[in-house]
């Protein structure tokens, strides 16, 4: 029987308050709708409860998507000044935060963070933000 290798498209998730998080857009609705519990549409993001994580791989796996868990969710943070039009860069975000003058994006991928930064945001540890002091809200918690 001949096999052959389908693509899939990778889904970064991050762990914040024992839930996985990320956002994507969905063009299956029955993907969506097996999923949409874990849809916070006010944050336009999923957040996935650890229990039920493998479930939630599997129904993507079936879908040709691969759920991902970065190690470093600090790597894919950027900082704006909070006066700032922050609304391209929020778009790609996984979550926001303010800390003093700035506001704190999670973005979703690598390339997000590099357009967020050719938007004017900066790289959090030019900020003078350290990630020690940033405190996540999921809706979860």
């Amino acid at each position: 029987m001949p096999s052959f290798e389908v693509d899939t498209e990778e889904i970064n998730a991050f762990e914040i308050n024992d839930r996985y998080l990320c956002t994507t857009y969905f063009d299956e609705e029955s993907l969506f709708n097996q999923l949409k519990q874990y849809f916070y549409s006010d944050k336009y993001r999923f957040e996935i409860p650890e229990c039920d994580l493998e479930q939630v791989r599997q129904i993507l796996d079936e879908f040709f998507y691969d759920l991902v868990i970065e190690d470093s969710w600090e790597d894919y943070c950027v900082a704006t000044d909070k006066e700032a039009d922050s609304s391209t860069i929020l778009r790609t975000s996984v979550m926001k935060t303010r800390r003093g003058r700035h506001e704190i994006f999670l973005m979703k991928d690598k390339l997000s963070v590099e357009q967020a930064i050719e938007h004017g945001a900066s790289e959090i540890e030019k900020s003078g933000v350290t990630t020690e002091e940033l405190e996540w809200k999921t809706d979860g918690s």
